[in-house]
């Protein structure tokens, strides 16, 4: 009896268990579907017109002739790069970037135009940072349109695009607690005689996503990683205290910031400040949905020994305008006290620097190559930015390209690195942890320092402040 009872309670756990079992895979199946699901959602459309907005958007334009063969939005720049056929106008003269919207009004940008192998050749500005604002365009329907002018006629054309850029939402910097959220990509649109390709926006207000944000703010080093030390001093230790004293200062602003780290890692560990990894630093700015990254560091000399070499660096990356920069040094030196390095090597302007691979540096990066076993990256002279996180920030703007072959970073890669958005980043050297003049500024005028730097960033981004 007992024997039989106990076979009978064994049989009945194997079928609970077995329906357990069961459950779970179908569970499992219905949450992989799901995530499946909402990931499809994440893909954005091009904006979709009315068909009487078409009509205004596009009735006097003759053709699609324009290729456009680069296209990425850098901070809160739209940035474009195309050409067209010279045979198709004969006596060409000018050439200009009309921005259309609803409201039946033009806003139009003069391009400057090259000849080459039988195409004229453009791009809606010189610098990567530059161009067509978004978050200086009021709501409503657009289309990017070009007028040519030849030395007998004057048209209007549309915009194909010559590889398949996917369709993007850029939102706005916060102000006045608002942004507007702009949807743009490639499409096809009908004036009711003719179906043209062009490049579309809408313009609408929206919410802010809770994961996308205004400002990174990244404090160099970390962990592990002291960076400079001298007088019992560490680098680390101050990036973080200036870091969120900034991040302070711009949410009295209305800015929406993140911070890359927030000072509570272990000190034996180099996660939270690894460059590239899952949850690196890298990683956490470009999944922000930020417009712009500070990165705050202070320079020192080799071995931290007491140094003549004093003074306020700003790096920005290749291809930038660098009025920005220029307005932070000012403003900084104004207030803090400090002074622009003097120092000459990658000087672009007082205290603004830009530093690209040079046949030093390519070398360098080949021998690191043959060292862990993987085919060298091929790094043109003086076009690509050296610091990293200047570089691997912006996208394809910046010419992002770490991909995971480098045994140097654990076969980590860069996924946003042919990203078409990508963050305007600039890398703040504060002064000289190793001069004892820099350091006694760094020490007693953090406060003058902030107040500066958010002054420049203020007026850049067009916020009123009372100061």
């Amino acid at each position: 009896m007992k024997q039989g009872f106990f076979k009978k309670l064994k049989s009945n756990r194997l079928q609970l268990l077995a329906v357990i079992v069961a459950a779970l895979l179908i569970l499992d199946t219905l949450t992989l579907a799901l995530i499946y699901a909402f990931k499809s959602k994440d893909k954005v459309s091009a904006p979709k017109a009315d068909t009487e907005v078409q009509k205004i958007l596009l009735g006097d334009v003759e053709a699609s002739d324009v290729v456009i063969t680069q296209f990425y939005i850098y901070g809160s720049h739209l940035h474009l790069e195309g050409e067209v056929d010279e045979a198709l106008y004969p006596g060409f003269v000018r050439m200009g970037l009309v921005l259309r919207n609803s409201s039946e009004k033009d806003t139009e940008i003069v391009l400057e135009c090259t000849r080459e192998g039988g195409k004229i050749r453009f791009q809606s500005s010189r610098y990567i940072n530059s161009g067509i604002c978004l978050d200086e365009l009021a709501q409503g329907d657009y289309c990017v349109l070009f007028r040519i002018v030849t030395d007998s006629k004057k048209v209007f054309v549309s915009a194909k695009e010559e590889s398949d850029y996917p369709a993007v939402n850029y939102y706005t910097v916060t102000k006045n607690g608002r942004n507007n959220l702009v949807n743009i990509g490639f499409t096809r649109y009908s004036t009711g005689k003719k179906t043209l390709n062009c490049l579309a926006m809408r313009i609408e207000e929206a919410a802010l996503p809770d994961d996308v944000y205004d400002v990174v703010i990244d404090a160099g080093h970390g962990g592990a990683d002291s960076g400079a030390v001298y007088k019992g001093y560490r680098e680390c230790d101050f990036t973080i205290e200036y870091a969120k004293a900034l991040k302070k200062s711009l949410e009295g602003l209305g800015l929406k910031v993140k911070m890359t780290r927030n000072g509570d890692e272990k000190p034996d560990k180099m996660t939270s400040a690894a460059s590239y990894c899952k949850d690196g630093r890298v990683e956490r700015a470009n999944l922000s949905g930020a417009k712009y990254c500070f990165c705050v560091h202070f320079n020192a000399t080799a071995g931290s020994k007491t140094t003549s070499a004093h003074g306020l660096q700003i790096y920005c990356a290749y291809g930038d305008d660098t009025a920005f920069a220029d307005s932070m040094v000012k403003s900084i030196t104004q207030s803090a006290g400090i002074q622009p390095s003097a120092q000459e090597f990658c000087r672009v302007g007082t205290g603004v620097y830009i530093r690209t691979f040079g046949k030093t540096e390519i070398a360098r990066s080949k021998e690191i190559a043959k060292k862990y076993g993987y085919e060298p990256y091929n790094i043109p002279v003086d076009r690509i930015t050296y610091y990293f996180m200047l570089r691997e920030t912006g996208g394809v703007a910046t010419g992002a390209y770490i991909d995971g072959r480098s045994a140097e970073f654990n076969h980590d890669e860069n996924e946003s690195r042919n990203s078409v958005t990508g963050l305007e980043t600039y890398l703040l050297e504060l002064g000289y942890i190793n001069n004892d003049g820099d350091l006694a500024l760094i020490i007693n005028n953090r406060d003058a320092y902030i107040k500066g730097l958010t002054q420049a960033i203020a007026k850049e981004l067009g916020i009123k402040t009372d100061a």
